[in-house]
């Protein structure tokens, strides 16, 4: 009962504990310039990987028949529009004001995944960062409360931001951790891993990631109201910590996370070099709905930690650009928000930088390894495309 009480206490909380966290705001003498904002989407009914492990799949199914599998719920809902409250609130006209209390197309750009649980807390996130002023608002109902913002997507098999299922250099890069990482770090987890298999039909040795699909199963029942099965019980401790491993074999070596996370990192830096040159910098917010998987990437390629956990529900990592009004000089700040609605921001340091904000020539300095242009991106995981 305790170790059930303990793993439901870790789902209910924020599963990260992001290491080198500081209280330390930009000051007062710090402009924002630009920023890259990635969040994980809202809480989403189970996909057909997670049914397949469930012994309550009718039921999961009946709870779920509205949004189908890995839909969002109403619960997700209501996170995407917490994720909308915090960048108006953080970059809108009660914060740095690099956005107008209007919505104009060259301030912000907003891009999906091509999935409907992102693209939908897009929609909704952006419904609370942009509440209609009154020459927005299009009629004497909806258009008091609601405007269109719009966002945009590629298709999957050509999205860097899909790199897990797209890219083959990365899939043979996975394929190689799962089997360097049974004999390792996942070890000491075989019996039990053993046992989820014989009791789920699945291959838990073969495939450590299922590991994280049984752990999101079992968020997702409790969310909906469900219990976990007796039998899994006693392995919660276990599952918790299999789950996070599993999480992050997804940055096991230095190429994995620069295929995972360095065309943003690219993208960030060019347009800091923009902002370097003396030239203003169009739009000055850039937001990215999109995946746990997503996340951790950003993070990882930006140094600012190893050990960080599954990314929450809606949870958020952001690289904001600051120029010194004083020196001129540019820096960048990293901001964690580990579930929007549930927590508040936190400052992460640069690993390596003893400055917070980290000067950019230094944060540049940290990162350079991890730079990879989006062609390049194309080029290595051999995707042909017209973007």
């Amino acid at each position: 009962m305790l170790k059930y009480l303990i793993f439901v206490y870790l789902l209910m909380q924020v599963n990260t504990s992001p290491g080198n966290v500081t209280n330390r705001e930009a000051n007062d003498d710090m402009e924002l310039l630009m920023v890259y904002f990635v969040n994980r989407h809202g809480e989403r009914a189970p996909d057909d990987v997670e049914l397949s492990l469930s012994d309550q799949q009718e039921e999961l199914k009946s709870l779920t028949h509205v949004e189908g599998p890995e839909g969002l719920t109403n619960v997700g809902k209501r996170r995407a529009y917490q994720i909308g409250k915090f960048i108006r609130q953080r970059y809108g006209s009660e914060g740095s004001k690099i956005l107008s209390k209007v919505y104009l197309k060259d301030e912000i750009l907003v891009r999906s995944t091509d999935k409907d649980r992102t693209k939908m807390t897009a929609l909704v996130a952006m419904s609370a960062a942009y509440p209609p002023e009154p020459v927005q608002q299009w009629d004497e109902s909806l258009g008091k409360i609601w405007q269109p913002v719009p966002y945009y997507s590629v298709p999957l098999n050509e999205d860097y931001l899909r790199y897990f299922s797209n890219c083959d250099r990365f899939v043979e890069l996975m394929r190689n951790a799962k089997d360097e990482s049974i004999r390792q770090e996942f070890a000491p987890y075989l019996d039990v891993m053993q046992l989820l298999s014989r009791r789920t039909g699945q291959n838990f040795v073969e495939n450590p990631l299922l590991l994280q699909a049984l752990f999101d199963l079992f968020r997702s029942s409790l969310a909906l109201g469900l219990n976990i099965p007796e039998w899994a019980k006693p392995f919660l401790e276990s599952l918790s910590e299999g789950a996070r491993l599993a999480y992050k074999l997804y940055f096991r070596t230095n190429e994995m996370k620069k295929i995972a996370g360095g065309v943003l990192l690219n993208k960030f830096t060019e347009q800091a070099l923009i902002a370097a040159s003396g030239k203003e910098i169009k739009p000055r917010l850039h937001v990215f709905s999109s995946h746990d998987f997503n996340l951790g990437a950003f993070m990882e390629v930006s140094r600012v930690r190893s050990n960080h956990g599954i990314p929450e529900y809606g949870a958020a990592f952001a690289l904001e650009l600051y120029r010194s009004k004083v020196t001129g000089e540019l820096s960048v700040l990293p901001v964690y928000l580990p579930q929007a609605g549930d927590s508040t921001p936190q400052v992460l340091q640069v690993n390596g930088c003893d400055a917070n904000p980290c000067g950019l020539t230094k944060f540049m300095e940290l990162t350079k390894d991890f730079l990879l242009p989006e062609h390049e991106y194309y080029r290595i995981c051999n995707i042909k495309t017209e973007l």
